[in-house]
């Protein structure tokens, strides 16, 4: 209903309170509106917590742990580049002593009481590292006849071959059964040894 026709039902009436009764908000809408508003709002924050959130899990989740490792039993071979990681239960137990271009471990106590019991027996061999004059492969140790004893392959460089050998006789005192146990307890971690080998192509 525009001016005109308010003015003729009602009848003779002034023009301005007819354009203020136009302009009365509705306050119907505008109260709609608010809540509309209001929702927006809200939905908003929700959005940005969660992105928050995602942002704040993926970065953690990209974060790196550094783990500090306790210092390793470890003897290096310098001459050949390779490096003995041992159990930990070795620590102060064995000595490694060089041999020509051979390496021999040893259990140092029994090593010592064997060599003072009898003259010129050096007792208490955990393992050797035999070099070889020559590079093979697994495959070509074993064709060549080398592997009459028991052994363990480790690697070979340009002209050289590394096996790890073990003793064949009994290298503690038979009547110290305290010797025998450690011995035999130390033997049965030699599996447990890391061989690490740095740049043994180099020679």
């Amino acid at each position: 209903m525009n001016k005109k026709q308010l003015s003729e039902h009602i009848g003779n009436i002034d023009d301005r309170l007819v354009e203020q009764a136009e302009k009365i908000p509705n306050y119907k809408q505008l109260h709609h509106r608010q809540t509309i508003r209001r929702l927006i709002s809200v939905a908003a924050v929700f959005v940005l917590m969660f992105c928050s959130f995602s942002a704040g899990a993926f970065a953690f989740a990209r974060e790196t742990v550094v783990e500090v490792p306790v210092e390793q039993e470890a003897a290096v071979l310098k001459e050949i580049n390779l490096t003995l990681i041992f159990p930990d239960e070795w620590k102060g137990k064995y000595s490694v002593e060089k041999d020509g271009q051979n390496y021999i471990v040893y259990h140092t106590q029994i090593r010592e009481d064997v060599s003072a019991g009898i003259d010129a027996f050096d007792g208490g061999v955990l393992f050797y590292i035999v070099c070889y004059e020559e590079s093979m492969t697994p495959e070509q140790f074993v064709e060549k006849g080398y592997d009459f004893v028991q052994y363990r392959y480790l690697f070979s460089t340009s002209d050289k071959t590394y096996i790890l050998c073990y003793p064949s006789d009994v290298q503690w005192n038979p009547e110290n059964s305290e010797q025998e146990m450690e011995y035999l307890g130390m033997e049965e971690e030699i599996k447990d040894i890391r061989f690490v080998a740095d740049n043994i192509l180099a020679d």
